[in-house]
């Protein structure tokens, strides 16, 4: 039986068998590869789908990337354009401060043609100084100066003619010629107010900081100590910014420090301040003191030094402000009392024990007497606090106002006080001694007295001459009621 199995091989059932077994085995592998393919059929649907979508997109992005193209080359024309105007159109500003700055005497003798003389000579000057730099202001081609001169000029031509230095009308026809001269040349007559040129330098400066066709800023104004903290703040915020001085009188130490180039111009400015020229010439010597007499003028009492690098210079725009040589000239219409003591005849005083009165039996009230002078360096300093010290808090010893918008801060010595008391008490009029001809408050700080009175119109009980006084003047007479 074995033998003849071998021979004949397996029988048909085991053959069947293993027939069945390989088909169903092939069959699972069929259907393997059947949901292979169903699979694979799907995902390629899905990334035909996919395909599609990133087809329109990139067209989308095509298409925008065309319109950028176009914009970018369209603002690299403009700005090629606005580039070429800006390099095409750049000026130089000059802003002077013709209080302190002070025009050749010479020129101003001539009236009108000294003007004009004055408007050419300054404009050739600037532009040599100015073409012998333009690569480091970048300036290519030709390029425009404009002038602007700030002055109180009635306040300016009084005191010039005051000191026999020019006639009635002169300073006015000079700056007539000086004005029409040039298109671009111009004075700007500021009038009365303590520190109205100043002001409009100011703007004038950060307008055209800001402008990008301003290649330069000259400033005429540094013989002021009061424009350091100003300049200091250009340079800092600004420091690749050119600005050069317009050097007339000694540039004001604090404005020395700043490190600022200078040019001097001598045909058109003179070398002394509006101060130097209208005094007899006496030497300068620091430090000085602001003392107020009966000739129109702050006399500034110095030591005996004579030297001249300790020199303080004056503005008659910023008279209060910063440190002054010997005698400070003001408009000729404000008288000052030497000596400022209250009227006994509108006052009495009360004293910590009692009250006391007078003979002629007038109102009750304190006698409140003026600081008489004060540093001018330190008046100064104090005016130039930021911020601004409480007068509350030096002055009366409190202050209630939460919060307060000045400081407490300050460790001011008793002279900074005194001279805080004699900034205030010549420049705020005490409202209750102005309408009730009386103060009660023994610690009121403010002014009591005018200030800029001659004697001669104290003993008079008649106001000053300046119609702009607020000491003398009612509220009606300030504002043309």
């Amino acid at each position: 039986m074995a033998a003849a199995h071998a021979v004949h091989g397996p029988s048909a059932a085991a053959l069947l068998a293993t027939y069945r077994t390989r088909f169903e085995e092939l069959a699972q592998t069929e259907g393997k590869k059947d949901k292979l393919i169903e699979d694979l059929i799907q995902q390629n649907d899905k990334l035909a789908i996919m395909l599609e979508r990133y087809e329109d997109d990139l067209e989308r992005e095509k298409g925008f990337a065309r319109m950028s193209q176009k914009e970018i080359r369209d603002l690299k024309l403009q700005n090629a354009t606005a580039d070429d105007k800006l390099m095409s159109y750049p000026y130089i500003q000059v802003l002077i401060d013709g209080d302190g700055m002070m025009f050749n005497l010479d020129l101003m003798r001539k009236k009108k043609d000294g003007g004009s003389e004055a408007a050419e000579l300054l404009i050739q000057d600037i532009r040599e100084t100015v073409r012998a730099r333009r690569e480091e202001l970048c300036i290519k081609g030709d390029f425009d100066i404009r002038v602007l001169v700030f002055a109180n000029l009635d306040g300016l031509s009084r005191t010039l003619v005051k000191a026999n230095l020019l006639s009635p009308g002169d300073l006015q026809q000079f700056f007539v010629g000086f004005t029409q001269r040039l298109e671009h040349v111009n004075f700007i007559d500021v009038g009365y107010g303590k520190e109205m040129a100043d002001s409009k330098i100011r703007g004038e400066f950060l307008f055209h900081l800001k402008d990008p066709r301003c290649r330069l800023i000259f400033f005429g104004g540094s013989h002021d100590n009061g424009y350091a903290p100003f300049l200091k703040t250009c340079t800092a915020t600004s420091p690749d910014y050119p600005i050069w001085l317009l050097e007339g009188p000694p540039t004001a130490r604090e404005i020395t420090a700043l490190n600022l180039p200078g040019y001097r111009y001598d045909r058109v400015f003179s070398k002394e301040s509006q101060n130097e020229l209208t005094s007899s010439g006496s030497p300068i010597s620091p430090p000085a003191v602001l003392t107020p007499t009966s000739q129109g003028t702050l006399n500034m009492q110095a030591g005996s030094s004579t030297s001249g690098s300790g020199d303080y210079r004056f503005s008659y725009a910023s008279a209060a402000v910063a440190p002054s040589p010997i005698t400070v000239a003001r408009p000729t219409s404000i008288k000052y009392n030497t000596s400022p003591t209250m009227e006994p005849s509108k006052t009495i005083t009360v004293s910590g024990s009692g009250t006391t009165t007078n003979s002629n039996d007038g109102p009750r009230g304190i006698q409140h007497s003026m600081v008489p002078s004060a540093d001018a360096e330190r008046v100064n300093y104090i005016k130039n606090l930021n911020p601004r010290a409480c007068n509350n808090f030096y002055l009366r010893g409190s202050c209630y106002n939460q919060p307060c918008s000045y400081s407490h801060k300050y460790k001011l010595r008793a002279e900074d006080v005194r001279t805080l008391r004699y900034i205030i008490e010549r420049s705020k009029p005490c409202q209750q001694y102005k309408k009730k001809g009386f103060c009660d408050d023994e610690k009121c700080y403010y002014g009591h007295q005018c200030p800029f009175r001659s004697k001669f119109e104290a003993a008079a009980d008649k106001p000053c001459s300046n119609s702009h006084c607020r000491f003398c003047q009612t509220e009606e007479q300030l504002h043309g009621y």
